[in-house]
Formats: C-alpha cells, sequence, structure tokens
C-alpha cells in the first residue's frame, strides 16, 4: 500500500511503495531527494522503499507568492 512521504529537508512530496527485497535484489544503499539532493531510507527492514515525486513544495510556493503580488498591485 502506497505511503505519502515529505522529504524533511525540502517537503517535496513523495509516494512511497514498500516493495520486498528478495535474495536477487540490487538497490542503492543511498537515494536522494529529487528536489534538494538530501538523503532519503533505501531500505526499511526487509523492504525496499521507490520513491515517486508528486509534489515539488518549493516551487508551488513561489508561483504562489508571484500571483499575490501581481494580484494585490491591481489594475
Amino acid at each position: 500500500m502506497p505511503v505519502h512521504f515529505s522529504c524533511p529537508n525540502c517537503n517535496a512530496l513523495y509516494q512511497v511503495v514498500k516493495v520486498e527485497a528478495g535474495p536477487e535484489t540490487i538497490y542503492e544503499s543511498e537515494i536522494t531527494c529529487w528536489v534538494c539532493g538530501g538523503p532519503l531510507a533505501a531500505r526499511d527492514g526487509k523492504f525496499v522503499l521507490k520513491y515517486f515525486l508528486m509534489w515539488k513544495v518549493g516551487r508551488r510556493l513561489e508561483r504562489s507568492v508571484v500571483t499575490r503580488r501581481v494580484s494585490a498591485a491591481g489594475p
């Protein structure tokens, strides 16, 4: 079952899926955030974690601020 996870460094939102690791499973020991490059856990016990980026929080906030400034200026 997918779980939502926010990067502790930049708050980017991920969907995380746990997959049971078999003896043939090869995984990277370090996984990094797509947005900020911060470290993310690669395993949770016998499970390998797969991260799917859903939302870049920083970029969305920047766009909101720009929209507010233009709206506040008015005609």
